[in-house]
């Protein structure tokens, strides 16, 4: 087993935000009517918010989701606000994964808008997205899962914070096991299992990642995803 890798105390928590930066797709996920993904307004998030409907506020925490994934907003204090709105609809729904996902996808996109903060938020990340793993596994394709398998695999280790590879490996395994045909699933996996030096398997879950029905070629564009497109290809011209 590699050990636990040290990174600088300042590191930048790239749990998400990549879509803007690299134009990739984002997926529409449909959460029993509330639409992940959903190209919506600053006006329109506000409105939802407002409302006393439980499904409306999530589409609201859902909208502001992607208000930030997409780039159309870039203000930790937004992701910061609409943390606080959802969290008053938590307090009441405790049992909704859906609520805990979000609300663990805004405080990344706090702590990546606003990095001097990014290892203390690193607590709250996880207490939420574990909820939401156990409570909706299903959400986005495996997200709750995908999520903690990139935050072990990315953040610092202990002492620092608490990045862990075996607990990667794991949670990208649960989000390959509930989504098996979900691009992102796979590539993270694949990612994981190369930087603990398991080659092979890294390029097994790569080549299925490739064939898989959701995947976008802009998807291997994204830095975490260079390496291990060199290793694979190049252990394919090898062979």
């Amino acid at each position: 087993m590699k050990g636990l890798r040290l990174f600088p105390l300042l590191i930048v928590l790239l749990i998400c935000g990549c879509s803007a930066k690299y134009d990739l797709p984002l997926y529409e996920y449909d959460a029993d009517g509330v639409v992940l993904w959903k190209p919506c307004s600053q006006a329109q998030a506000e409105v939802l918010f407002n409302s006393s409907k439980g499904n409306d506020i999530l589409q609201g925490a859902a909208c502001s989701a992607w208000l930030l994934e997409s780039g159309a907003v870039k203000k930790a204090d937004y992701a910061k606000s609409a943390q606080v709105k959802l969290e008053k609809y938590l307090a009441k729904n405790k049992q909704s994964g859906l609520g805990h996902y979000l609300l663990a996808y805004l405080i990344a996109k706090e702590a990546q808008l606003a990095p001097m903060k990014g290892l203390d938020l690193v607590p709250r990340m996880e207490q939420e997205a574990l909820a939401a793993s156990k409570l909706s596994p299903e959400v986005d394709h495996g997200g709750p899962d995908r999520f903690l398998g990139e935050l072990y695999l990315k953040a610092p280790s202990a002492p620092i914070s608490i990045g862990d590879m075996d607990n990667a490996l794991e949670f990208y395994e649960k989000a390959v096991k509930v989504a098996p045909d979900f691009a992102m699933n796979r590539l993270g996996l694949a990612t994981a299992l190369l930087e603990d030096d398991e080659v092979e398997e890294a390029c097994v879950h790569y080549d299925k990642a490739l064939h898989s029905k959701c995947f976008d070629a802009k998807l291997l564009k994204v830095d975490s995803c260079k390496k291990l497109v060199k290793a694979c290809e190049g252990k394919k011209t090898a062979e």
